[in-house]
């Protein structure tokens, strides 16, 4: 039997050692992932996060507790005007964190009395949770009631859009996001490289089919699976865990633009590898990085500048962030551009990928 299975084994040594494309798709995996961990883990990150302060008081308390913040040296103070409406002012830029300072702060602290500070906040995101941390650090350094034992400087936290939202509310559209980008780069990834090896797209040349008709019908089928997707996790969320998102039309779009997107990527991606055994290395190369880097697990504030250059060129971060706007913040106009931006990438990829897929070559 040791022998058998020895055997068995240095042919499939061999039959490896036959397919550069495997070798280099196999190693250059781990590879990328560890310097993609690397980079995010290492401190190499500005580590500065963005705090939107509304300053009701503009008194001499409330200008020590921003400059105690910005002594921090991690949090960028970004003032907004008074008369702007707060909640307009969240929506149009899809925050994930806003304080207020509320008028009387100050007069508050000077006649030692208790004051209360606003800290609304998106709870599925890592860096409102940060941001939240530093405040109160610099509530404590600041706050005068601690001389007295008794602190008179709060910190009250508040759901960012409703008191209907919760973690699991701002975490599903995520979850979406990534469901479609997994779901169609891995299906046509392995499709392709199947039926390239199999010969069928030899046989699909006899008939009327042509390259994007084949790539219609395969974004075709996968909207059909993300529209299912999304039923389930929907259907899961409301009736196991009372989430409240909204599922609009503009969710539609942007979920009907993703699957376009990611299942062209993945024709694309597929015309660079034409072995089976590289298959699933080449689709975990392609996904993985996007999953870490789109801003779902890791707020992209904590990782290297040039990291957060790059999101903003990876295709998942787009979907995720319209998903957001359209069923949590309800910013269309943030919708509108993420869809655009989705849309203008799956004519480059559909192009990319029918010019890479030539059936004629199999």
């Amino acid at each position: 039997m040791r022998s058998r299975a020895l055997v068995d084994f240095k042919a499939t040594v061999l039959e490896f050692k036959r397919s550069p494309e495997a070798i280099f798709w196999t190693f250059a995996f781990p590879i990328v992932l560890m310097l993609l961990f690397g980079a995010i883990y290492s401190g190499g990150g500005t580590g500065t996060f963005n705090l939107y302060v509304q300053d009701h008081d503009d008194s001499d308390e409330s200008r020590d507790l921003l400059e105690s913040l910005r002594a921090t040296g991690v949090v960028n103070v970004r003032l907004v005007n008074t008369t702007l409406d707060a909640d307009q002012v969240i929506k149009d830029n899809s925050l994930t964190s806003f304080l207020t300072i509320p008028s009387g702060f100050g007069a508050n602290l000077s006649a030692n009395e208790s004051a209360v500070l606003e800290f609304r906040k998106d709870p599925s995101s890592q860096s409102a949770i940060t941001l939240y941390s530093i405040i109160n650090a610099a509530v404590q350094q600041m706050d005068p009631g601690l001389k007295n034992v008794t602190p008179l400087i709060s910190v009250e936290e508040e759901s960012l859009v409703s008191e209907r939202f919760e973690f699991l509310d701002f975490f599903l559209p995520g979850v979406l996001a990534l469901t479609i980008m997994n779901s169609t780069v891995n299906y046509m990834i392995f499709t392709i490289v199947e039926y390239r090896n199999r010969g069928i797209f030899r046989k699909m040349m006899t008939t009327p089919l042509r390259r994007p008709e084949w790539l219609a019908s395969r974004i075709m089928w996968q909207m059909t699976i993300s529209f299912i997707s999304l039923v389930l996790i929907w259907a899961i969320g409301v009736y196991l865990f009372d989430i409240a998102v909204t599922v609009n039309l503009m969710t539609l779009a942007l979920i009907l633009a993703g699957t376009a997107l990611f299942t062209s990527m993945g024709m694309a991606a597929a015309g660079l590898i034409k072995d089976e055994q590289g298959a699933g290395a080449l689709a975990g190369a392609v996904t993985f990085p996007m999953m870490f880097l789109a801003g779902i697990f890791f707020p992209l504030e904590v990782m290297p500048e040039y990291l957060q250059t790059i999101a903003k060129f990876i295709p998942l971060t787009y979907l995720a962030e319209g998903l957001r706007d359209s069923m949590i913040y309800g910013n269309m106009a943030g919708a509108w551009f993420n869809l655009a931006v989705i849309s203008g990438l799956a004519v480059v990829f559909a192009a990319l990928g029918t010019v890479l897929t030539r059936w004629k070559e199999e």
